[in-house]
């Protein structure tokens, strides 16, 4: 298992902002969001139930919005045969 971090920080437009959630919108709709800067390359492939945090704080004149997402990124189990249920108690012995 090979851990990555990918961070940016940097100050932005809020039109620029819209543009990058409007991109994670549609990366968790396709199933994959790719972050990238420079050589700075992290392909997220969110599967199965999100986690989700909000947290907005204001503190003065600061003003803070966060926005979390967590899921465990995990490969489906193969098997060599198919999952069988059936009712018991029937008469078939």
């Amino acid at each position: 298992m090979s851990n990555k971090l990918f961070k940016y920080d940097g100050l932005q437009e809020p039109a620029m902002i819209a543009e990058y959630l409007e991109a994670v919108r549609d990366g968790f709709a396709r199933g994959a969001v790719r972050l990238t800067q420079g050589e700075q390359v992290l392909e997220l492939m969110p599967k199965g139930l999100v986690s989700v945090t909000i947290e907005g704080k204001q503190k003065g004149e600061d003003r803070k919005l966060k926005m979390t997402f967590r899921w465990k990124e995990r490969e489906c189990a193969l098997t060599d045969a198919p999952l069988l249920i059936a009712p018991g108690g029937g008469d078939d012995a």
